[in-house]
């Protein structure tokens, strides 16, 4: 499951970092392989500049996008079931969150994002690559009325608003990215959860907020995206929209339902998120980074 909360910074921020960032994403670095293929999802090994069939997608260092070749406008943010809708600079309204607010469970019971602050500028920590990292502590999935409460104890992560202008007074609209064939990045960590992570494609159409995910979909869905990068072996993917399907998950819902039926769309697609999520047994730690986030045109 996903949710996707405001932006992660004022609207003031975004409005002093349009043109910076526009300026930026015009010079940025695209992102290669220099490791070997590993079949469709992506290549181990870490990225490089001055790659072909790649429209980079480049922050400024408030982690805003503003690419004039693609038009998507947007920024970084940090998000969690500990996280309410109107985080901003001076608070990360808690209080309204989903593990708060709709499970009714205590602060200390939520998803702990240690980086960076929900609702505050996302700065990269490499400029150069877009590099945004992010670690924290995914809350362990407790019981409400009898039954695991997945809905609101559901982890947190980071992504990035491909149609959003506007800062926290904007509200995330959808990008038509049906002329390129997917995306790419640089995927590392020093704590990766094992089959615990998502990529996430939440677009117009999807079932409820369950948004389809890299690896989700087919005869041979899984219930997580395989990301695997290390610090010391960054990991290089590339996804293709038709690698993008599900969630896997609602197959067993009860009633199950098919996700067939809710088929992703880059025509209306709204944002990609990183998502670690929870389950009943342990609470889920996590540290890892995202860089030279690209659109792939072949």
């Amino acid at each position: 499951m996903k949710k996707l909360t405001s932006l992660s910074f004022s609207t003031l921020a975004g409005a002093l970092t349009l043109s910076l960032a526009g300026a930026v994403a015009l010079t940025g670095g695209a992102c290669g392989s220099s490791g070997s293929k590993t079949g469709t999802g992506g290549s181990t090994g870490a990225g490089g500049a001055g790659n072909s069939g790649l429209v980079p997608l480049t922050s400024s260092d408030t982690g805003f996008v503003q690419d004039a070749v693609s038009g998507v406008v947007g920024a970084w943010f940090a998000y969690g079931d500990s996280v309410g809708a109107n985080a901003n600079m001076t608070t990360t309204d808690a209080a309204n969150s989903d593990c708060q607010l709709k499970g009714g469970f205590p602060a200390t019971a939520c998803t702990q994002i240690t980086t960076p602050t929900p609702g505050q500028p996302f700065v990269p920590t490499d400029l150069a690559t877009s590099q945004q990292c992010t670690s924290g502590i995914a809350a362990l999935v407790m019981n409400k009325g009898g039954t695991p409460d997945y809905s609101d104890l559901w982890g947190g992560g980071i992504g990035l608003d491909f149609n959003n202008p506007g800062g926290d007074a904007g509200a995330a609209g959808v990008k038509d990215l049906s002329a390129y064939t997917g995306v790419s990045f640089d995927f590392s960590g020093d704590v990766v959860p094992p089959k615990a992570m998502r990529v996430n494609f939440p677009f117009t159409g999807e079932h409820g907020t369950d948004s389809p995910y890299w690896g989700g979909g087919g005869d041979a869905a899984l219930a997580y995206s395989p990301l695997t990068g290390t610090t010391a072996n960054p990991q290089h993917v590339v996804i293709k929209w038709a690698d993008i399907g599900g969630p896997a998950y609602l197959t067993g819902q009860t009633p199950s339902i098919n996700p067939a039926n809710y088929p992703f769309d880059p025509k209306v697609v709204s944002a990609i998120q990183f998502q670690v999520f929870t389950n009943a047994m342990a609470t889920t730690p996590y540290s890892f980074c995202v860089a030279n986030l690209a659109l792939t045109t072949n």
